[in-house]
């Protein structure tokens, strides 16, 4: 098995709930796949879009991914 790249603790995702995706991990689609024709990410078996975008203190930009499915 892999080594999960996002390092959270859930599991289990519902549609609605959301994460936060290093910038960097989203440009690089590591760990996860997109769909250009659909405009979503796959991920842990879901489909996720991007919701929004916040800037750490540290200077990291993060995506925030809500799940669609």
């Amino acid at each position: 098995m892999g080594v999960n790249p996002f390092q959270v603790v859930k599991t289990n995702w519902s549609p609605g709930d959301r994460r936060e995706i290093e910038d960097w991990r989203i440009e690089r689609q590591e760990g996860l796949e997109y769909d250009s024709y659909r405009r979503v990410y796959m991920a842990d078996g879901r489909e996720w879009v991007i919701v929004g975008q916040i800037m750490k203190p540290d200077g990291r930009k993060y995506y925030i991914l809500e799940c669609m499915e």
